[in-house]
C-alpha cells in the first residue's frame, strides 16, 4: 500500500542501513500520478534528436537506450523534481537542507531480450567528491529481482575502481573506462559467490536508493518484458569538484565546467539546478 508521506519513510534506520549498506529498498513510495510524469517524460526524450542518448551495444543483439541531462528540456521532469516528495526523500536521507540535481539518467530496455549492464560503480565517471549524494532508482513496470538491477552491500566503502568501457563491453565489462590510474574492475560475475550481492522485486511505486559507489549491475530483460527506468542522481551541501583521469572526459559531458571550478570547489554551476530549498522561480507556482 501506497504511504501518503513518502519521506516518513526515511527512518533513522534507513539512513544507518544507506550507510551501511549503500543500497536501500522502500516499497511504494511514489504515487502513480509522478510514474506517469516519468513516463510521459521519457516518452518525449526518446522522441527528440537529443546528443545524450546512446545505445549500449549497439547493432548487437541485446542492445539497450541510455539518455542523460535532459532536465531543462522536459517539463515533465522540472515537474517530477520540483514538486514531487523525491527530494525531501534524499534531503532527509543525506541531512542535508540543500540539495541540488547532479542529473537525470534513463533506461529503456525493451524490443527483445536486453544485455545485463555491466557490473560499475557511478561515482569513478563523475567530477566529485564527498558523501552527501544518492540515487533514486525507479522504474515504470514490474521487474522479478532476477531482472532486477543488483548491487552489492557495503561495497561504497570499499575501492573506487575505474569505470567500464562502454565500448569494449560486448568484448570485456572489466576493460577500463578510462584505462589509468584507477584499479580495473573485478569480474563480478564470473565469481558471484565472492561478493554479498542482493535485488529486489520491484512493483511500480517501489524504488531504490543508491549510493553512487555502490557496485552495481545486471538488469537484463527476457522476451516479451521491457524496463523502462528513471535514475535521478542528488547531492548535498558536501559534494565538491574533483578530477578524475585525464584520458577521457567524465560524464555526462559537461563543456566549461572545469573552467569555472578548480579540486575542492562547492559543486555549483547552472548545469545542477538546486531543488531544495525551491528556487524562486518555482515558489508560488501552486498558490
Amino acid at each position: 500500500m501506497q504511504t501518503d508521506d513518502p519521506v516518513s519513510l526515511i527512518t533513522p534506520e534507513v539512513i544507518e542501513a544507506y550507510k551501511r549498506d549503500g543500497v536501500v529498498y522502500l516499497p511504494q513510495a511514489l504515487n502513480p500520478e509522478w510514474l506517469m510524469l516519468i513516463d510521459f517524460g521519457i516518452q518525449r526524450i526518446l522522441n527528440s534528436s537529443s546528443p545524450y542518448i546512446q545505445t549500449f551495444f549497439k547493432d548487437l543483439p541485446g542492445e539497450f537506450i541510455d539518455c542523460v541531462r535532459h532536465f531543462d528540456v522536459t517539463p515533465e521532469f522540472q515537474r517530477l523534481l520540483y514538486d514531487s516528495p523525491i527530494a525531501d526523500m534524499i534531503a532527509k536521507l543525506l541531512g542535508s537542507e540543500d540539495i541540488w540535481l547532479l542529473f537525470d539518467h534513463v533506461f529503456v530496455k525493451e524490443g527483445g531480450p536486453c544485455r545485463r549492464t555491466p557490473w560499475h560503480q557511478d561515482m569513478p565517471y563523475w567530477p566529485i567528491a564527498g558523501e552527501q549524494i544518492a540515487s533514486m532508482w525507479i522504474t515504470l513496470d514490474p521487474i522479478p529481482k532476477e531482472e532486477c538491477l543488483e548491487f552489492v552491500r557495503g561495497s561504497h566503502l570499499q575501492t573506487m575502481y575505474d569505470g567500464f568501457s562502454p565500448a569494449d563491453a560486448a568484448e570485456d565489462p572489466t576493460i577500463g573506462f578510462y584505462g589509468k590510474d584507477l584499479p580495473r574492475l573485478p569480474n563480478i560475475e564470473s565469481e558471484r559467490d565472492k561478493w554479498d550481492i542482493v535485488s529486489f522485486d520491484i512493483t511500480p511505486g517501489d524504488v531504490v536508493l543508491l549510493h553512487p559507489n555502490t557496485l552495481h549491475g545486471g538488469g537484463h530483460t527476457t522476451e516479451g518484458r521491457k524496463r523502462r527506468t528513471l535514475s535521478a542522481r542528488l547531492y548535498g551541501e558536501d559534494i565538491t569538484f574533483a578530477t578524475r583521469p585525464d584520458s577521457r572526459p567524465t560524464v555526462p559531458l559537461t563543456p566549461g565546467l572545469s573552467q569555472h571550478l578548480k579540486p575542492g570547489d562547492k559543486l555549483r554551476s547552472p548545469y545542477y539546478p538546486r531543488l531544495r530549498p525551491l528556487p524562486e522561480s518555482q515558489l508560488g507556482r501552486w498558490q
